[in-house]
């Protein structure tokens, strides 16, 4: 199909606008091909054959690019219309029509449409089909920060010159078959499944559970992933899960398989006894076998903490299992390598790995990379990049953001300011970093809120920042962290008890 990661296709342009809009439901990919082709009466079915490539774009759609492109260069604004439905889309509200020159600057200083970009960019760049001379010119475009016409150049690329796959009957399923050679699953689930998908139906969780009902193991991986995430009840049930992700393995499902070796080795079902062992090293290398390269770097994490059935530890297995999955650019396991080595004091080592995790915009990598340029570790002593990793380690989802950054924004750049870089001193968002770093469990954050409360209280002698000391030394005092800090903490309450004798002390 031509909606996988290495086309620069309509089918992934759009599901690169879904990824990142702020409202999921103003991003459907009808809504989407609507807005790039100025169109409200086109059926979904022929949409999502145009998106997955089993027809080629019809004629009349094509001919608007044409003349976009014929007639670009003596008018820009041409492009105008569709630029701010696709910012409408992206930000989740309805932008009225804006002159050239305002949308010109709205786009070049959008942080979504700059990421949208660089994904595109990437897809280019792994498209064989797209040549050397294009990419070339998208990455000057980016690196004149030519925003809007970037993205000109490439939906007219998209639409124009991307060969859309007209697939028969047979080649379709020749193509999924050999994606699917190392399982059981049939062409038949996988087709049941994408129609599924593609339709964005508001009973989409009701046809999910009658996918399921006939085994269906894309339909089963899904139910077992909402299941493990908590998108059902609001809280994860793993034995519920666990259940879907079973019939799922069953058919050599590969992240399945993963994800059940997963969950045993976190404990999250069973007790990690030898029988739990044995029982997560099948699924890991059923995941292996099927084509997981996150099981591989799993492997070499059972290696270093001696979790192999019959076998001892061993240093050397977990790093040439953990490069084989840093050769399938896995960027997990580049941090767990950089790990082996920081513990060696092989900083050098340690920092290259690190920054492969970092350049793949992984967040714990960033501010990993963060903390030895801020400190010069392995590397020249540089503020601004310091800056920069700990602020790309914050732009990434939720769920796999690593919240430390938030705490070295807030300590080493907003609390006081950052003369070498120019930020002035920030005390309500230093506040508000710390906050979200306290509330992912990050202890040294308690007593840096604490700090800023007494300032505070010594100031204006308000009960709302008396209160909230009281509240973060009550969280604090119950970690091991409160025991290297103690010390300090009662100095600086020292310097408002006469102000206020009532103050609780947590000591």
């Amino acid at each position: 199909m031509n909606n996988n990661q290495n086309q620069l296709s309509l089918g992934n342009f759009c599901k690169a606008v879904k990824n990142l809009a702020q409202n999921k439901s103003f991003a459907s990919q009808t809504e989407i091909f609507y807005c790039l082709f100025n169109v409200d009466d086109v059926s979904d079915s022929t949409i999502n054959n145009y998106c997955i490539g089993y027809r080629a774009i019809g004629t009349e759609f094509r001919q608007k690019y044409i003349s976009y492109k014929n007639h670009y260069n003596e008018n820009p604004e041409i492009f105008d219309e569709v630029m701010i439905g696709l910012l409408s889309i992206l930000d989740g509200i309805v932008y009225p029509k804006l002159k050239h020159t305002e949308l010109l600057n709205k786009i070049q200083n959008h942080q979504i449409f700059q990421k949208l970009i660089l994904e595109l960019y990437n897809l280019a760049k792994n498209d064989k089909s797209v040549s050397d001379d294009f990419t070339e010119q998208i990455y000057k475009q980016i690196s004149e920060n030519n925003t809007y016409k970037t993205l000109c150049d490439l939906l007219i690329y998209i639409v124009l010159e991307k060969k859309q796959p007209v697939y028969t009957k047979i080649s379709q399923k020749e193509m999924i078959e050999n994606i699917l050679n190392n399982t059981n699953i049939s062409t038949s689930e996988l087709e049941k499944f994408l129609k599924l998908q593609m339709q964005d139906g508001i009973n989409y969780t009701h046809s999910l559970k009658k996918l399921v009902q006939e085994k269906n193991s894309y339909a089963c991986y899904e139910m077992g992933e909402m299941e493990y995430t908590g998108k059902m009840t609001g809280y994860p049930r793993y034995i519920k899960s666990y259940e879907y992700f079973k019939i799922a393995a069953e058919k050599n499902h590969p992240r399945a398989c993963w994800l059940i070796a997963q969950m045993i080795y976190q404990k999250k079902i069973g007790e990690l006894s030898k029988n739990d062992l044995e029982l997560a090293w099948y699924y890991l290398k059923k995941a292996v076998a099927a084509g997981s390269i996150a099981a591989i770097n799993t492997i070499g994490i059972c290696y270093l903490k001696g979790f192999v059935p019959n076998e001892s530890k061993s240093e050397t297995k977990a790093i040439e299992y953990f490069q084989k999955a840093i050769n399938h650019n896995y960027v997990y396991a580049s941090n767990n390598l950089g790990k082996i080595y920081e513990q060696k004091k092989d900083y050098n080592k340690a920092f290259k790995y690190f920054l492969i995790g970092a350049l793949k915009e992984e967040s714990w990598a960033c501010n990993k990379v963060g903390e030895y340029y801020r400190l010069g570790i392995a590397t020249e002593k540089d503020i601004q990049k310091a800056f920069k990793y700990y602020k790309l380690a914050t732009e990434v989802p939720l769920n796999i953001l690593d919240h430390w950054a938030f705490y070295n924004l807030a300590k080493y750049f907003y609390l006081k300011g950052n003369i070498v870089i120019g930020i002035e001193p920030n005390i309500n968002k230093a506040i508000e970093y710390f906050q979200k770093a306290a509330n992912k469990g990050i202890y040294e954050a308690y007593e840096e809120l604490i700090y800023i409360y007494i300032d505070k209280y010594k100031e204006t002698s308000l009960d709302f920042y008396l209160n909230k000391i009281n509240e973060y030394l009550k969280k604090l005092s119950k970690h091991k962290h409160y025991e290297k800090c103690q010390n300090n903490i009662e100095i600086k309450l020292k310097e408002i008890e006469k102000k206020h004798l009532a103050l609780v002390k947590i000591i």
